[in-house]
């Protein structure tokens, strides 16, 4: 058997001009989970990574955090986040001018709560193809890809490795949807529940694929650390 870790990426900087980079509580996030795995001594063959500069930053601190035993980072851009600048986009482009101003969009972004209903919304319209755009992937595009490139990695790395994959919600999200053999809109709801930081485990062999944790963070839920839990 194998294993695959898929970490979410560190707290990134929301409401800032660059979302796309880890915050300081994001980067303390991640420092204090790859201390956890060089404690536990479990050896990572190898961490692949998306494109995405949050989830580089994840991959590269955690790498760091392993030591002596570092392992080799690859980047594979089939682990990117959907684009969510595209998706709010089209979908408040979907919405009559009475239905924006009671969303409050565009200020929204710079409040959480309204920003992550108003994203909840979007999802359910990308993932139901109500909405499209030819700069955003439809979501039946980003499930295969997601699928598929978990197959490809996990045929080519061969027996009892232990990979690791820094990436998003959606990606663990629809991953474990699959895995489980869930319905889509499951897949974005799980998406939402998704911590910063969070360890997702699967177990798998050339046969069958299975979830053995989901969303945990041994390395954060503790006395004295439980202030860095966040889901933005």
């Amino acid at each position: 058997m194998s294993t695959l870790y898929l970490i979410r990426h560190g707290q990134a900087s929301f409401g800032t001009d660059n979302y796309d980079q880890l915050s300081q509580t994001g980067r303390k996030q991640v420092q204090l989970l790859g201390e956890y795995f060089a404690e536990a001594g479990e050896r990572i063959d190898r961490i692949y990574t998306g494109t995405l500069q949050r989830q580089k930053e994840t991959a590269e601190i955690i790498a760091s955090a392993l030591g002596s035993t570092v392992p080799p980072v690859a980047v594979d851009g089939a682990f990117d986040e959907y684009d969510s600048d595209v998706m709010l986009r089209e979908f408040a482009g979907s919405l009559t001018a009475a239905e924006l101003a009671e969303a409050g969009w565009p200020e929204l972004r710079h409040d959480r709560r309204k920003f992550q209903f108003f994203l909840e919304r979007a999802a359910r319209a990308w993932v139901e193809a109500r909405i499209e755009a030819t700069a955003m992937l439809p979501w039946k595009n980003f499930h295969g890809r997601i699928t598929g490139a978990l197959q490809r990695i996990m045929q080519s790395e061969g027996r009892s490795k232990t990979l690791m994959i820094s990436t998003s919600g959606g990606v663990i999200g629809t991953t474990v949807a699959h895995v489980l053999g869930l319905s889509n809109h499951m897949g974005v709801e799980l998406n939402w529940a998704v911590h910063n930081a969070s360890i997702t485990r699967l177990i798998y062999s050339s046969e069958k694929v299975s979830l053995s944790m989901f969303n945990a963070l041994p390395h954060l839920d503790r006395q004295g650390r439980r202030e860095l839990i966040t889901y933005r």
